[in-house]
């Protein structure tokens, strides 16, 4: 797969100092300040009408140097990470013009869709249902500022975050011309705390038009694209796309490529990379598997349209089987979607189907139709979906667990044959931003698919 081309970067608001109008302004608020309007031994005061007409004046010139909220245009920002102390750059494109209005993040040139945009005068709110966040900012003349908070049930993340229109001066990180070092290829990741022989993870990095691009890939799936700069020595690689706030800082010392991985406000794990020539042949260090693997895999979940689908019903009989184990949270299960999808398309007509079943954060049956729904139609996608409860250690030990040697990612994919047996199990999932190994993924779930249709 061709890499993202493209970059993140931050375009600081634009400035309004130098505007002629504004340099006016400013002179009119510090002549009132003065007030014109007090009796001052050094001259005569104004008259009533006089220092009416001048507030007037000064406000219309004030006024002049606030700018609309632009209806259509990509927009430059960037949200803090760490209590403050670490900047993530990100683009968005946003379309106001419409009663519902539209957009989406970029990294690189991946799209995430925004899934519900409101606007109510110069406020836009950005609502990630099925995350549990959103994104509130107000326009101030210049810029949208405002947080990012993340709703859980032990309290909540809060993120300050601004953005102003990109005026089409992108900054692109000329990390070659600069003589900056940079890691590329693959390495181990070593985290902190984390015993050596257990370390499963892998990063992988490379240049493309002069932008630095990585990911790391764990067993549970990858952390997605990943886009880099050079500030004060260091590289710095980040992600925003409403569902992830990431930044990854790394320096190098005496050869050796170490860093921080920044997620929101959580505490930064410490990690080295190690160059690892059989890097493609790292053991993976637990896998899936059927307690049973005579007993056929069930479920049971509640339809986006509100009826009761269980794996016994006559729809399925006879029928081989995609069943993915997912939430619509996971950034990775939004990665798989597309492709699960094509796989129904092509292979339905000989019997197979695809059934996402869904694990969400609330229990809430209400709000996970909805964000089921909204998880779809961001796609497009038309199979079979299902709630099947929330994330609760209760219910996924009930549901899953149960039927499940090491259940551990999101999403796990199983491939069912026509007598109700799992022939493959497939733990998390590989997107596009790491590169060829999302295209082997690809492959490989066609050639899983194409044996249970035989």
């Amino acid at each position: 797969m061709a890499r993202s081309a493209g970059v993140v970067s931050s375009a600081g608001p634009a400035g309004r100092a130098d505007h002629p109008v504004c340099a006016v302004a400013s002179l009119g608020a510090s002549t009132i300040q003065a007030s014109p309007c007090r009796a001052r031994a050094s001259r005569p005061p104004l008259r009533a009408g006089e220092c009416g007409a001048f507030l007037l004046l000064a406000l219309l010139v004030l006024a002049a140097c606030s700018k609309a909220m632009p209806e259509q245009a990509t927009w430059a920002g960037t949200i803090e990470l760490a209590q403050g102390n670490v900047h993530v750059p990100f683009h968005m494109v946003l379309d106001l013009r419409s009663p519902k209005p539209t957009g989406y993040f970029l990294v690189g040139d991946e799209k995430t869709p925004i899934p519900e945009i409101t606007r109510q005068g110069e406020s836009l709110t950005f609502g990630f249902s099925e995350y549990g966040a959103e994104m509130r900012g107000t326009w101030d003349g210049g810029q949208l500022n405002g947080t990012y908070a993340r709703h859980r049930r032990q309290g909540d993340t809060l993120l300050k975050f601004s953005a102003a229109p990109d005026l089409g001066a992108t900054s692109r990180s000329e990390l070659r011309s600069s003589g900056a070092e940079f890691p590329s290829g693959k390495y181990q990741v070593y985290f902190e705390g984390e015993a050596r022989n257990q370390s499963a993870t892998v990063a992988t990095f490379w240049m493309q038009e002069e932008s630095l691009y990585g990911t790391f890939i764990a067993p549970d799936g990858d952390y997605g694209l990943l886009v880099g700069n050079v500030s004060g020595g260091k590289v710095q690689v980040n992600r925003f796309t409403g569902w992830q706030a990431i930044a990854m800082t790394l320096g190098k010392k005496d050869q050796m490529w170490s860093g921080n991985y920044y997620f929101q406000n959580d505490k930064p794990r410490g990690f080295v990379l190690f160059p690892q020539p059989n890097i493609d042949a790292l053991p993976i260090p637990k896998q899936t598997t059927m307690k049973n693997p005579d007993a056929p895999f069930t479920f049971e979940g509640v339809s986006i349209s509100g009826d009761t689908i269980r794996s016994s019903d006559d729809r399925f009989k006879g029928k081989s089987l995609i069943v993915d184990i997912m939430g619509t949270w996971c950034h990775n299960c939004l990665d798989s979607g597309p492709l699960l999808d094509e796989l129904q398309k092509r292979y339905g007509n000989n019997g197979l189907q695809v059934v996402g079943i869904s694990f969400e954060i609330s229990d809430d049956v209400e709000l996970a139709k909805k964000n089921l729904q909204l998880f779809k139609d961001r796609n497009g996608l038309t199979y079979t979906m299902l709630f099947c409860g929330s994330l609760d250690d209760e219910n996924v030990n009930k549901r899953l667990r149960s039927q499940l040697n090491n259940f551990f990612a999101y999403p796990t994919t199983l491939f069912v044959g026509r007598d109700g047996k799992v022939r493959a199990i497939n733990s998390g999932f590989k997107g596009p931003g790491t590169g060829e190994e999302y295209q082997a993924q690809i492959r490989e779930f066609h050639e899983l698919a194409e044996k249970l249709v035989k």
